[in-house]
């Protein structure tokens, strides 16, 4: 059977509560990133602000997917299967992947620190096509993913490099629990274990995040 993941029973409730917190945490790094834009007006603080907005309402969606395509097979375990979403339609599958995709594009083009909006629409329309020509959607979502965070966590670690900012050091290291998440789900179709290590190393890398603004706001 052609499914994207799965997860033991007894960590199903755990997941959902965990993706709408993802999506909770993350929404409030977009308000805490555009409060912070209010203030100092920096480009870059707004198009943050974005990414997590859009990467907030894909856990949002993610959440509800779990929730309503997924049923349990005679060994105990959740399995996520395209056949079911199939059965109802793939379009909230779809935004998932559009909106989580377009979050991770706006931080790659961040890091390219250009400020050139084809440059931005090329990336978009790019990752996008990968996605919609591919055979295997998920498939390419997932290495999509690694390569754009990848992406995220170079630029990151040479900016720490070059000030050695504790901020950065925080943010640096919460990209790189994320691109850990985003390979260790590369095992989850085959592994269970690999979905609840996942969704714990995002947790961590969301909080890092979140935490980081919180401190800037108050200073």
């Amino acid at each position: 059977m052609n499914y994207s993941y799965l997860l033991p029973n007894w960590f199903f409730g755990f997941s959902i509560g965990m993706e709408l917190l993802f999506g909770i945490v993350t929404l409030l790094v977009a308000m805490f990133a555009f409060r912070i834009f209010s203030v100092t007006k920096e480009r870059k603080t707004r198009l943050f602000g974005t990414s997590f907005l859009l990467i907030g309402l894909s856990y949002i969606i993610w959440a509800g997917i779990n929730f309503w395509f997924s049923y349990i097979d005679p060994e105990g375990l959740r399995e996520i299967t395209i056949e079911g979403l199939a059965l109802i339609g793939v379009t909230s599958l779809y935004a998932y992947m559009i909106l989580f995709i377009s979050g991770l594009v706006t931080l790659a083009y961040i890091a390219c620190d250009v400020k050139k909006g084809k440059v931005y629409y090329m990336l978009m329309g790019l990752s996008l096509l990968v996605i919609a020509a591919s055979f295997y959607k998920l498939i390419s979502f997932r290495i999509l993913s690694v390569f754009l965070i990848a992406v995220i966590a170079y630029h990151y670690l040479e900016e720490y490099l070059n000030n050695k900012n504790r901020k950065t050091f925080l943010v640096l290291l919460a990209f790189i629990l994320l691109f850990l998440s985003s390979l260790v789900f590369a095992f989850s179709s085959a592994y269970y274990m690999a979905y609840v290590i996942g969704h714990i190393l995002e947790l961590a890398a969301y909080m890092l995040i979140l935490i980081n603004l919180i401190k800037s706001v108050k200073k």
